[in-house]
């Protein structure tokens, strides 16, 4: 079955669902010693379906580099490029980091679903163009065409045709001029913030439900515009579990914010995951919001990683975690549009419209240049409304001196 080929196993539950699950030795016989067994898997069949094949993907990647199983062979198709990419230790693939290349392995199931079991040879430019069409497609009838998606695929359509030429597999070339000749629509960057008063609100919302953990990490997000996986850290596969750290099910958790990162004086100092070297030192006293959240966990609680499920008592795995701050936010009255990655927008939009300096706003949000910053920084009325009253000020004093 084609189900058993990305490892996916079904259940039926007592009430009539159907449960759905990856299971690893489903997909390879040389399973027995991969870390991650059998993963429950959410979502309708078409979310199930794509999380199985990344989860396959991560698998092969695994076995690839413990040298198990038979290397991955072109056969003249997308897929088995696809595969020889993930597979192949000389690929980019293996020098990304691992929340990269959890992206990658979503655009490239994608590719493989839909395109994997073309003859490259055969594939036109505007072949590649119906494929770019039909992944903007709305997930429904009535949203938005998912354009970041599309141009997602074709990115990883380019790195890997460009893996081909250094394969020096000949379909490639000719499809690497094919690809130089085509014009992708770019998605707009994201234009969407968090203002404090939704932070806020989101936050009163996590409280009522318990979920004290999710409020102080919405609260560190956008008081100290920190990246979401500096909060809550990620999880990631792990070679060797004797290395220690925080293991659960075959991966191992990384980068996120420690109780130890804070000080008795309230400073705190956390390394980046996004820049080797740069440290992000707040001092979270002068965050009276932020530090009403912190004073809330108690001191022999402070123990470990700072954002915890508390239903686990484990650190929070991405999706969850959305999920949670998803339903706090929907009941706060946040748009849909309003993403909890917005919230350090938010608090870098709030420091301009409060008339901080763009350099010391770069050092606030540990970007390596201003123009970062700058992207990060939106437009609002306040803005346009502080430009306005300069400029009715000038006119004004220039009247004066003319007469």
């Amino acid at each position: 079955m084609e189900t058993e080929k990305i490892g996916l196993k079904k259940r039926p539950k007592q009430d009539g669902s159907t449960a759905y699950y990856w299971v690893a030795s489903a997909v390879s016989r040389h399973a027995k010693d991969y870390p991650q067994k059998t993963v429950r898997v959410h979502g309708d069949i078409e979310e199930v379906t794509q999380r199985c094949q990344v989860l396959t993907s991560e698998q092969k990647q695994w076995l690839a580099q413990k040298g198990i199983g038979a290397p991955a062979q072109y056969d003249s198709t997308p897929r088995s490029l696809i595969r020889m990419y993930q597979q192949t230790k000389g690929s980019g693939y293996f020098e990304v980091k691992s929340n990269t290349r959890a992206m990658y392995n979503f655009s490239l199931s994608l590719l493989e679903e839909d395109c994997g079991m073309r003859r490259l040879s055969r594939v036109t430019g505007l072949d590649i163009r119906a494929w770019y069409d039909h992944f903007k497609e709305p997930a429904a009838e009535d949203g938005e065409e998912r354009t970041r998606r599309a141009y997602q695929c074709m990115q990883l359509l380019r790195i890997v045709v460009g893996f081909g030429i250094v394969a020096n597999i000949t379909d490639c070339f000719r499809l690497k001029t094919v690809l130089e000749e085509m014009r992708f629509h770019v998605p707009r960057g994201r234009t969407e913030q968090i203002t404090f008063e939704q932070a806020q609100a989101v936050c009163q919302v996590a409280l009522s439900k318990g979920l004290t953990l999710i409020a102080l990490a919405q609260a560190l997000q956008f008081e100290h515009t920190l990246r979401q996986i500096d909060v809550i850290g990620r999880w990631e596969k792990m070679d060797d579990a004797r290395d220690g750290g925080i293991v659960d099910r075959g991966q191992r958790w990384r980068d996120g914010l420690l109780w130890a990162h804070l000080s008795a004086d309230g400073i705190l100092t956390k390394p980046t995951s996004k820049v080797e070297g740069v440290t992000a030192e707040h001092d979270t006293m002068q965050y009276p919001f932020l530090r009403s959240i912190i004073d809330m966990i108690p001191p022999e609680e402070r123990i470990g990683p700072m954002i915890k499920s508390e239903a686990t008592g484990l650190p929070y795995r991405q999706r969850y975690f959305s999920d949670q701050w998803r339903m706090c936010a929907d009941e706060a009255g946040v748009p849909k549009s309003v993403w909890n990655r917005d919230s350090r927008a938010g608090g870098i939009t709030e420091g301009s419209d409060a008339g901080a300096d763009l350099e010391h706003l770069r050092h606030h949000a540990n970007h390596q240049n201003s123009a970062t910053t700058q992207r990060y920084n939106r437009k609002t009325l306040e803005k346009t409304r502080t430009v306005a009253q300069f400029r009715q000020a000038h006119r004004t004093a220039k009247n004066t001196q003319e007469t």
